[in-house]
């Protein structure tokens, strides 16, 4: 028994409190972020979709809103609900990409990567080529990830560098502190040495 549990542990390079401790370029690093986002990205979805189908009496039927194309329609009230609804999921989904990426300059690779995985799931369970209508949503949808997504990202590094200055300044003004003070302190004592050979003469 105790060898199975040995032999059943993770290694603790893959965990993934020390994966994200990697270089932001690690092959690793960006395969765990990538099946993060992935998985936010349905899991809101998912959310989305129940939450509208209890409030407006559809039938819910959540795998093929999430993984068919077919029901992605212009013409429908249908079609149309559930468009908005990816719409809003891909702005949600800036939160998870600014917080789990954090990198402005890779902002719209994950964007494009999410939607690319989308693409091949929807083809694998439907077995056929999505229509018009779906791929100008996955367009309208990778658009919102990728400008809001740089731009949080973006923000979020600018404000990492702001902090970290702030903090460097304050550290270099706490260490000249102390040199000062020794060095006043070695000026008193000084003129006091000078006092007391004088009182002796």
């Amino acid at each position: 028994m105790w060898s199975a549990r040995r032999y059943m542990r993770i290694p603790r390079e893959l965990k993934p409190s020390e994966i994200f401790k990697q270089d932001f370029l690690s092959p690793s690093k960006i395969a765990l972020q990538i099946v993060l986002l992935q998985i936010f990205y349905y899991i809101t979805a998912s959310v989305l979709f129940y939450c509208w189908a209890k409030l407006v009496g559809y039938e819910l039927q959540i795998l093929n809103w999430l993984f068919s194309w077919e029901y992605i329609s212009y013409a429908t009230t249908l079609g149309i609900s559930i468009s908005l609804l990816w719409l809003f999921d891909s702005l949600l989904c800036v939160l998870f990409l600014t917080v789990i990426v954090g990198r402005s300059k890779l902002a719209w690779d994950f964007a494009i990567t999410i939607h690319a995985i989308n693409f091949i799931v929807v083809v694998l369970f439907t077995h056929r080529f999505p229509s018009l209508s779906w791929i100008l949503l996955q367009i309208m949808s990778s658009l919102i990830l990728i400008f809001l997504g740089t731009w949080t990202t973006r923000w979020r590094e600018l404000r990492d560098t702001f902090f970290e200055g702030l903090v460097d300044s304050n550290v270099g003004t706490s260490n000249s502190i102390p040199a000062d003070i020794g060095t006043d302190g070695d000026q008193n004592g000084t003129q006091l040495e000078m006092r007391d050979l004088e009182a002796q003469k």
